[in-house]
C-alpha cells in the first residue's frame, strides 16, 4: 500500500513539474464542462456579464459570457474575437462586445471558454473592445 501511495505522489509531482505546458484556450459548451465547473455555471447564470472560474485542480480558467437576460427586442449582444495573451506574470483576456441594433437579432446567449494555463499568474486582466473591464464575478 505504501508503494502505491509513493507512486501516486511521484506521478503527481512529475505532472506538476511539467514545464511543457502552453497557454491555450478552446470554446466549449456547457455539457463539455466538468461537474465542478457546471456548479459554477448554476450560480453565474442569474445575471448578465462575464464570469471567471479558476479551477485550481486542473490549472485552468473557465470564462463564461452570459447575455441570456438582455432585452432582445431592441438589440442583440455578441462576444467575438476571444483571445488570451501572456505578459510576464500577467494574463490578458481579450474579447470584443458588439451590439447589433439592426434587423439581425441572432446571437449566442451563452459562451464558455476553457483557458489552459502554462504557469501561475499573479494578475488577470480583462479587456473588452481594447479597454480594461471588470469581471461580473470570480469563483474558485
Amino acid at each position: 500500500m505504501k508503494q502505491l501511495l509513493v507512486m501516486v505522489l511521484c506521478a503527481a509531482l512529475l505532472i506538476g513539474c511539467n514545464t511543457n505546458r502552453t497557454l491555450s484556450y478552446e470554446e466549449v459548451t456547457m455539457k463539455d464542462l466538468d461537474k465542478g465547473d457546471q456548479v459554477f455555471y448554476q450560480h453565474a447564470q442569474a445575471e448578465n456579464g462575464v464570469y471567471l472560474f479558476y479551477d485550481t485542480s486542473d490549472d485552468k480558467l473557465v470564462i463564461y459570457f452570459n447575455t441570456s437576460h438582455e432585452n432582445q427586442e431592441d438589440y442583440a449582444v455578441d462576444f467575438t474575437n476571444f483571445d488570451v495573451e501572456s505578459d510576464g506574470d500577467t494574463l490578458h483576456i481579450l474579447y470584443d462586445k458588439n451590439q447589433d441594433e439592426g434587423e439581425s437579432k441572432t446571437f449566442q446567449e451563452q459562451q464558455f471558454y476553457e483557458i489552459y494555463l502554462d504557469k501561475e499568474y499573479e494578475t488577470i486582466e480583462l479587456f473588452e473592445n481594447g479597454d480594461m473591464a471588470a469581471f461580473t464575478s470570480i469563483y474558485s
